[in-house]
């Protein structure tokens, strides 16, 4: 009988990613004094502060698995930042500019935690300019990221 391979990610891929994320941008300088959120889950968690950032898991899905190959997939995730500071256009987009920075770098990170990422890394995708249904009362700018991965299980 085959004994069980180690769960290396006791939590799993996507919530290691999103953590690693979350914690590349608490340290990233220039984003200081910036309110941070990991999931908010109601619009009231986005209203405290004049500058807000915030990471949202959006989906992690397979991506044609082979027989007898560790699982590929793909998470997605949205990195939300909004400025209620003068200048708000112009800052949130600053404040994004400097976490999809901190977002990017921290994949040296993920593969020494044991992800094996794909593709070469996480890639950036549609950015938006407002949440559907939701006044930030500020401005906003939201951007949709995705790492292709192999489930180290």
């Amino acid at each position: 009988m085959s004994q069980p391979h180690p769960d290396v990610l006791r939590y799993g891929a996507p919530f290691v990613i999103g953590r690693t994320v979350y914690q590349a941008l608490q340290a990233a300088p220039g984003l200081q004094g910036a309110v941070l959120r990991d999931n908010p889950l109601a619009a009231a968690d986005l209203k405290a502060g004049g500058r807000v950032l915030f990471v949202e898991d959006q989906a992690d899905k397979p991506r044609g698995d082979q027989p007898g190959q560790r699982s590929r997939r793909s998470y997605g995730f949205s990195l939300g930042v909004i400025s209620r500071v003068e200048a708000a256009r112009e800052q949130a987009h600053g404040d994004y500019r400097v976490a999809k920075r901190a977002v990017l770098e921290c994949m040296p990170l993920l593969t020494r935690m044991g992800i094996e990422i794909e593709g070469g890394g996480m890639a950036e995708g549609e950015v938006r300019y407002q949440l559907e249904n939701i006044d930030v009362g500020g401005a906003l700018v939201l951007g949709l990221f995705t790492l292709a991965y192999r489930d180290p299980t």
